[in-house]
């Protein structure tokens, strides 16, 4: 930065404190840039030691459309709901 040059104060909207679904938060980032909350950052040692695997699995668009509307009775995902089922169906629990 030249002399007497000063950075540009970005006005924003603070993050929320809790993003209550993946889509809430996804919808926040889509208009926002972490670049303007790099003030906010800390960096953090990670270590990911990954236990289980996930799988895309093609549903038919009625399939998805039924389990998506009995996953939001029940307040829960669409991939929570097949999961419970096809558990359920296929081992019995």
């Amino acid at each position: 930065m030249q002399k007497g040059m000063t950075m540009k104060k970005v006005k924003r909207e603070p993050i929320p404190k809790e993003f209550h679904t993946l889509k809430e938060a996804g919808e926040f980032w889509d208009t926002h840039s972490a670049a303007d909350y790099s003030d906010l950052m800390e960096e953090v040692d990670l270590q990911v030691d990954i236990q289980s695997r996930r799988f895309v699995v093609m549903l038919d668009d009625e399939v998805y459309r039924v389990a998506q509307a009995r996953a939001k009775s029940e307040h829960i995902s669409p991939d929570e709901l097949v999961n419970q089922l096809l558990r359920k169906e296929l081992t019995g629990a």
